[in-house]
């Protein structure tokens, strides 16, 4: 049966923010169908959040995996043409800002199949980011745009984009965390399994370029970590990415106490450490979100963020290095804050007014 809606989809997080998509269509009865591109691929860690999320296994697969960015996204682009002629579906849907949301929006207008693209209109202004670019021509290829909050509508019009395929709907990322941190509570026992049940911690994720691919910055951070860490009597709980992983080994970085190193982990696992959290440290953009939605404060570890409305919030605060002050002052000033801030990206209804949308 002809797709009503084509996800391409080839990350984790990505797989995350489209699960209440899908699941909805399905809800309605709509045929859908998730097209991976393998930017980044496990067989048992996909398998996990497939299976935790719920989701029906892809379609189809690409098998592109890890490129140099302007050959993945051609590779991805010329084997999504073939998909899209195969499949036809009515409506491409991508979500984000990855090498996998440039080449699915690219080839479904080059085929002639209008594109979605859910969390439109998000900006960082720092076009050394490689996902910057990859936003912004995602919402120019787009005839439906979904921002999260009135901000992205507001940079859209800025920006020229003036029609009525903008639509403001909050972000589906509370549809999920509202859903599966109750199901983390039942499933999850990683905090037992870690040791860290009765024992404050703050959990880091890292795995940006930026942060992550000179050594010396690398173990600058992890170093300032473990002494904010040590200073506020903390221990630090790490699942590592696997580029962070490369990039640790070819340093030769070796991490003791505070650090409590665990292998990537699942979306359950994720949610039941995030909401335990005494604070998260993280330079990921959802993660960022997830903790606003869950009362958790979070310090980004960049100098700028998509996310301006958790700052605004008071959930969030960034740290760069050249700032004046101290991680651990830092820390130490989210961790003091009332987790009482609102959450600004909407009251988890975001799928089903996506889908709305889309049958009109």
């Amino acid at each position: 049966m002809k797709p009503f809606l084509g996800v391409v989809l080839g990350t984790r997080p990505e797989l995350i923010k489209c699960a209440p998509v899908i699941l909805e269509a399905q809800r309605r009865g709509l045929p859908v169908g998730i097209i991976h591109t393998g930017q980044h691929y496990s067989s048992e860690l996909d398998g996990v959040f497939f299976s935790e999320l719920n989701l029906p296994e892809p379609v189809a697969h690409v098998h592109v995996g890890s490129h140099p960015a302007s050959r993945q996204i051609g590779l991805m682009m010329q084997r999504l043409h073939d998909v899209f002629d195969e499949l036809r579906p009515e409506i491409v849907m991508v979500e984000g800002d990855t090498n996998s949301v440039l080449a699915g929006a690219l080839a479904a207008y080059k085929s002639n199949i209008p594109v979605a693209h859910l969390e439109a209109g998000l900006r960082s202004d720092d076009w050394d980011m490689p996902e910057e670019s990859n936003r912004v021509l995602a919402d120019r290829l787009s005839k439906w745009l979904f921002c999260p909050t009135d901000l992205q509508r507001q940079r859209l019009l800025k920006e020229g984009i003036d029609h009525d395929g903008v639509h403001v709907v909050g972000n589906t990322i509370v549809d999920a965390s509202l859903h599966y941190t109750k199901v983390a509570y039942d499933k999850s026992d990683i905090a037992e399994r870690l040791g860290v049940t009765n024992r404050p911690y703050a959990l880091l994720t890292m795995h940006r370029p930026s942060n992550v691919d000179d050594p010396a910055r690398l173990r600058a951070i992890l170093s300032s970590i473990g002494d904010a860490a040590r200073t506020l009597g903390l221990m630090v709980v790490f699942p590592v990415h696997p580029r962070t992983k490369a990039a640790m080994d070819a340093a030769h970085l070796s991490l003791g106490d505070p650090f409590i190193l665990t292998e990537p982990v699942g979306y359950l696992d994720l949610l039941r450490l995030q909401s335990s959290a005494d604070v998260v440290l993280t330079d990921s953009g959802g993660i960022q979100e997830e903790a606003c939605i869950l009362r958790v404060p979070c310090v980004t570890l960049r100098a700028n963020t998509e996310r301006p409305e958790t700052l605004d919030a008071g959930s969030n605060a960034l740290h760069f290095e050249a700032y004046p002050a101290s991680l651990a002052d830092t820390m130490r000033r989210m961790m003091a804050k009332a987790r009482d801030w609102t959450n600004p990206f909407g009251d988890g209804t975001t799928a089903v007014k996506v889908l709305d949308i889309l049958k009109r």
